[in-house]
């Protein structure tokens, strides 16, 4: 789940019969396709992520994945020289860098915070005061993180809305502060609408959480703020409304207009489910590793300020050692690459709906093996 998702059976399937078209007629795509339930193409596809996401499709641009729906959306949002982005220590990289070649290109600058002092000891009070201390007159965007894959801290999103609303009271259109969440860790693993959250743009790749086709991501705007971006590459989407901020090309079409099978299949199994799952694996995980001589937790135990990702060290081992000692077990662990501002990432577990408590116990005796 830190990077690409296995393909469920059924989306699998879809991707294949999609494929198998293009190859016997190159030219039906992109607008001659058709799943085993009928035609698909953008406006299906599009059709099918607003009804997940509590939208409506004018409000969906695609992409390929989060960090190039990041990309065009910190480029794209109209900024004068002297304003800035507000972002934290915690946010991925990928997320950073829009941020930063963005301020490059317009004469801004990115600022960067720190919403806690301690990951695992997190609350949404500390989260919120910190925030509103540090929205000033010139913040033209606060970039936060739904769910942390370098922390596994759940951000109060909907609480950070209201700040930003408040900060907004007599602010000009061109001076308002825009809330960007990158939800990548967030959608399909939270029980929550993700257009329903109060942000003004929702960034996220699809393939993860919601094991949706490899390659595949979203970006809502809320129509409120559309106006406050533009594209930044030629787009084959004209459908209108935020439509145009995707970028265009051919793609991986076979896999794209296979996205409405992976939403069915998610809703079929119903999103509190999966959240609930999800919820009670991480749980389990951040309980046992608690209990594990020399290791630490860097994810808070309250479920309301966590989702699927548990970050944990192991004392007197680097994250690289952790994750190859674990592969050896056939555990698959990960953390976040080394960057400037996070010299020491922390492993981290994913605890998606394919896993079950079994799995737990055996990734957890894995590392209480490494902590000896």
């Amino acid at each position: 789940m830190y990077h690409l998702a296995s393909h469920p059976r059924v989306v699998r399937e879809a991707v294949a019969h999609l494929s198998r078209q293009i190859d016997a007629n190159p030219l039906a795509a992109p607008g001659g396709l058709s799943l085993p339930d009928g035609p698909t193409g953008w406006p299906r596809v599009l059709a099918s992520l607003a009804d997940y996401l509590g939208a409506r499709p004018e409000q969906l641009a695609m992409t390929a994945s989060t960090t190039i729906g990041l990309g065009v959306v910190y480029n794209g949002v109209r900024t004068r020289p002297g304003q800035e982005f507000v972002l934290s220590t915690d946010d991925h990289p990928s997320h950073v860098l829009a941020a930063q070649l963005a301020a490059e290109n317009r004469g801004a600058k990115v600022r960067l915070c720190s919403w806690f002092r301690d990951s695992a000891q997190a609350t949404a009070e500390e989260i919120i005061r910190t925030l509103r201390e540090q929205i000033r007159p010139e913040t033209r965007v606060l970039g936060v993180t739904w769910v942390q894959s370098g922390t596994g801290v759940r951000m109060p999103v909907r609480r950070i809305a209201e700040v930003v609303r408040e900060a907004n009271q007599g602010r000009a259109e061109a001076d308002r502060c825009l809330l960007v969440v990158d939800g990548v860790h967030g959608l399909a693993a939270v029980d929550q609408d993700g257009a329903r959250l109060g942000a003004d743009i929702l960034v996220a790749g699809t393939h993860k959480w919601l094991f949706g086709p490899r390659g595949t991501g979203l970006v809502w705007v809320s129509p409120q703020v559309l106006d406050q971006l533009r594209p930044t590459f030629a787009t084959f989407i004209f459908s209108g409304g935020a439509a145009p901020l995707s970028p265009g090309g051919y793609l991986a079409f076979e896999h794209a207009f296979a996205l409405p099978t992976a939403v069915a299949f998610h809703q079929r199994l119903g999103r509190a489910r999966v959240a609930d799952r999800i919820a009670r694996l991480s749980t389990r995980a951040k309980h046992g590793l608690a209990g594990i001589p020399g290791v630490t937790v860097h994810t808070p135990a309250d479920p309301e300020m966590s989702a699927g990702i548990t970050c944990f060290s192991v004392r007197g081992h680097s994250a690289a050692q952790v994750i190859s000692r674990a592969a050896e077990k056939r555990i698959r662990l990960s953390s976040l690459p080394v960057f400037p501002y996070n010299s020491t990432p922390w492993p981290r577990i994913g605890t998606a709906i394919v896993n079950s408590p079994r799995d737990i116990d055996t990734a957890l005796t894995a590392i209480a093996d490494i902590a000896r």
